[in-house]
């Protein structure tokens, strides 16, 4: 059922939604612990190699699952049963990370993770695209964006409320809204009826429309310059610790981080809604990618300011509310309904790929040579992905 204030808001999205903020509650927690619980079980030194790492093979995990589930749910009518798989292993091996004594732990745990997540998003995605009016795809993508970003303002307020406590229980915390967020799937989300029955035949090349090639090819770029939040917090982190003190360091950036989330949720729905009216991919390119490219270059400034901070965590906002919401109502512009499912794997397996790549050469390059060599490497990859899509995108 839909209202006819909100024609786009079916008891799908309301449960997607639902899910979204508990299991971004849960995931969000984890990088803000993270960075710290490396540093105990290496050294401060190795953190950064070692937050890539981990960062890059999770998404690379998370980006081939994506394709093949993808695949799976353009063939399946019992989508709903991947998308209650997704979450379950996603909660699990989130929770399970408090048991970890070695980084290779961690990187396990992580990556079995990513795999849930992977399943998560194309099904996830898929399943909104045809439940919902194509007129209100914006506000429908944007809407549940804001979900999941309202669910990721909440998990840092857990952490910055528990920080007194062990990092290996916060791990453990993460158990609770994941499991409601496994819950509300299993309890709202139904299966959409198709026009025909899925194909059992693997189809020799992906009938992908010309100008969602284009946007794969932006979306590419910028994912190889777009590295993790992680690697954020650290740098602010590293930042702030010589002046407040690493508590406090700790404290400021958990209230930094909750800040960018908030702009993250209000960008995500309003970018959504604004693209309905005047069209996404200017909005995209600017709003997004050199938005973000604006963040790189800033971060090679070392100045402890909290004013400079936190105009570096709003721009990050913006450029993550805007590049989530419309990089997945713009693909389903772009895609014919039967395809859909292995139009989102591929998108989402592009631009894994191009995360995997991005905090793997990121960390390193701050490791090796220096931070200036990783942010600016960061900074013209998004610029580039933005031109890109300004000068040659088209719907």
């Amino acid at each position: 059922m839909t209202s006819k204030r909100f024609p786009w808001l079916t008891n799908n999205l309301i449960g997607f939604s639902i899910a979204s903020i508990c299991s971004d509650a849960s995931h969000e927690m984890v990088p803000l612990i993270l960075p710290t619980f490396l540093i105990v079980l290496s050294s401060p030194s190795q953190a950064p190699l070692y937050v890539g790492i981990v960062s890059s093979v999770s998404a690379f995990t998370l980006s081939i699952m994506a394709f093949f589930a993808g695949k799976l749910s353009d063939r399946s009518y019992n989508r709903k049963r991947l998308i209650e798989l997704g979450y379950f292993v996603e909660g699990i091996f989130m929770g399970l990370l408090g048991f970890a004594t070695h980084w290779l732990q961690v990187l396990g745990g992580t990556t079995v993770a990513g795999m849930g997540r992977g399943i998560i998003g194309t099904t996830r995605n898929t399943t909104i695209a045809d439940s919902t009016d194509p007129a209100y795809y914006g506000r429908a993508f944007g809407f549940r964006q804001a979900m999941d970003t309202i669910g990721s303002i909440i998990g840092p307020l857990i952490v910055y409320g528990l920080s007194g406590w062990p990092v290996r229980s916060l791990f453990f915390i993460t158990l609770i809204p994941a499991t409601l967020a496994f819950l509300a799937i299993v309890i709202f989300i139904t299966e959409v009826p198709r026009p025909q029955a899925p194909s059992s035949e693997v189809s020799p090349a992906l009938p992908l429309p010309h100008e969602f090639k284009i946007l794969l090819t932006a979306l590419f770029l910028f994912a190889l310059g777009n590295f993790s939040k992680t690697l954020l917090v650290l740098r602010t982190q590293e930042l702030l610790s010589p002046l407040y003190g690493i508590p406090n360091a700790f404290s400021i950036t958990i209230l930094l981080y909750s800040f960018r989330n908030i702009i993250q949720a209000i960008a995500t729905y309003s970018m959504g809604a604004l693209s309905d009216n005047i069209g996404r991919e200017k909005l995209l390119a600017i709003g997004g990618f050199l938005c973000f490219g604006v963040v790189s270059i800033l971060l090679l400034y070392h100045t402890a300011s909290l004013l400079y901070l936190t105009v570096v965590f709003f721009l990050s906002g913006i450029s993550a509310g805007t590049t989530t919401s419309l990089e997945k109502s713009l693909a389903a512009d772009m895609l014919p309904q039967r395809t859909r499912g292995t139009g989102y794997g591929t998108l989402t397996l592009v631009q894994s790929i191009g995360a995997l790549l991005a905090s793997l050469v990121v960390g390193y390059l701050w490791t090796a040579i220096s931070l200036q060599a990783a942010f600016i490497y960061a900074a013209f990859l998004s610029i580039s992905s933005g031109v890109l899509l300004l000068f040659f995108g088209g719907t």
